[in-house]
């Protein structure tokens, strides 16, 4: 790997590091939308797989205090990590220009949600029946693409948890999917020693910039810092874009 590739690298998982840190949320779309411009679509995912597992696996177990506040947790997750199976099913499928088209579509989805605010909010029995779909869409996501942001916001919504608690939560969901995730990368044969390589090095901007974000998570505007998040993202879909319009 080049000294380029690791500055990459290591900028792409700081940043998303530590906006996943400050609001549970950020890692996969910021890093992904980076490193694809740069390295290809299934490279970017399957690398950022190692360090997104770890870095909920981190915020988990910092905040594990708080898993009494999550109703009925277990049918979400299991729905989650279901989804995973068929979503890496479609990355392993799909050639490198489909893939591209399909996170510039669903990158597209997000920067809306972010932007506009649009949120699904059931309340009550519906929220129990939903909760386990949208977690199953959330896997299913997170699978073909990396990035599951909207469904998990969505579903951390509808509970309407408090600050704290919904980083932990959208990171206990994310733990679930990442985690069968690398497994499923793994069974699908996408690994290869340089990817593993990559991202087990990824691992280290992760452990310095999400203990930084959770510190920040108090004391700086959450939306000054997510429209600075949401100009990297337009950034890196313009590139994208450019990229399938130029080819």
């Amino acid at each position: 790997m080049t000294p380029e590739s690791f500055v990459i690298i290591f900028a792409a998982l700081a940043v998303g590091s530590f906006a996943k840190g400050m609001t549970g949320l950020g890692l996969p779309p910021v890093s992904i939308a980076i490193l694809a411009v740069f390295f290809g679509v299934e490279h970017a995912i399957v690398v950022t797989t190692i360090p997104v597992a770890f870095s909920n696996i981190q915020i988990v177990w910092m905040w594990r205090h708080r898993i009494s506040e999550i109703p009925q947790v277990w049918p979400p997750l299991i729905a989650a990590a279901c989804g995973v199976g068929l979503g890496t099913w479609v990355l392993a499928t799909l050639d490198e220009h489909t893939l591209t088209i399909v996170l510039t579509i669903w990158i597209a989805v997000y920067l809306l949600t972010v932007l506009f605010n649009l949120k699904i909010k059931p309340d009550g029995k519906l929220a129990n029946v939903l909760s386990p779909l949208i977690a199953a869409g959330a896997g299913i996501c997170q699978g073909a693409t990396g990035m599951s942001g909207p469904f998990i916001a969505t579903w951390a919504h509808a509970w309407g948890f408090v600050k704290e608690t919904y980083v932990f939560a959208t990171s206990l969901l994310f733990l679930s999917i990442a985690v069968t995730h690398v497994i499923g990368v793994g069974v699908a044969g996408l690994y290869d020693q340089e990817r593993i390589f990559q991202g087990l090095l990824a691992i280290i901007p992760v452990m310095i910039f999400i203990p930084l974000g959770m510190r920040m998570t108090k004391k700086v505007s959450a939306r000054a810092f997510n429209l600075i998040i949401v100009g990297i993202i337009a950034a890196m879909e313009v590139q994208l874009v450019w990229g399938l319009v130029a080819g």
